[in-house]
């Protein structure tokens, strides 16, 4: 990957980041929420399956459908343990169950998080990207990334920005997973003054 993908990619994680944590804060009636500096990835399909903590841990999926001027899939994957820490700061659950009241609850952090990620990539590119309403998936990470991709034109690299923060001195973990149509990364790749992406 050449250097101005990779500051593209690196740019766009620390906004997006920034604007994820400032509205994860104000949910959680005004933790601190420190960010660890995110790192950004451009990765062969069969390897970021991987690099997100391998098919068989058990992780939590939020998945959207972007449409707009940029159309394809996005996705914030977490360990089931980041997730139950962020359950347990934002609604006060101890249980580990996965009700009704853990998935709203997930899926609203899912979409802030993915909303704040497009929002920056809006920005950068002033093209028009609208998320649909959130999906969640809680299995192994195989089985969940199998269906983020189930509609996913995947193409031969795909977005990968790891994210970790502290709040109250507990690490939460998590990946943000962009995929969008092949014409369309060119089409970013090309108003960013990228060349072939």
């Amino acid at each position: 990957m050449n250097d101005a993908k990779l500051d593209f990619l690196k740019e766009l994680a620390n906004i997006g980041t920034g604007h994820a944590t400032t509205a994860l804060s104000q949910m959680l009636s005004g933790r601190l929420f420190q960010l660890v500096v995110p790192d950004a990835q451009m990765l062969p399909f069969a390897e970021a399956a991987e690099y997100v903590g391998g098919a068989e841990q058990v992780v939590v999926g939020i998945f959207v459908v972007v449409s707009g001027d940029v159309k394809g899939h996005m996705a914030f994957l977490l360990p089931l343990d980041s997730a139950l820490v962020l359950l347990r700061l934002l609604i006060g659950d101890n249980s580990g169950e996965m009700n009704e009241l853990a998935r709203s609850a997930l899926q609203e952090i899912g979409n802030i998080m993915i909303t704040s990620y497009l929002n920056a990539l809006s920005k950068m590119t002033n093209l028009l990207m609208a998320p649909s309403v959130p999906g969640v998936a809680i299995d192994m990470a195989g089985a969940v990334w199998q269906s983020v991709l189930a509609g996913a034109q995947v193409t031969n690299e795909v977005t990968v920005i790891r994210t970790e923060f502290f709040a109250d001195g507990e690490s939460i973990e998590g990946n943000i997973i962009f995929l969008p149509d092949d014409d369309d990364f060119k089409k970013i790749a090309r108003l960013l003054g990228l060349g072939e992406m």
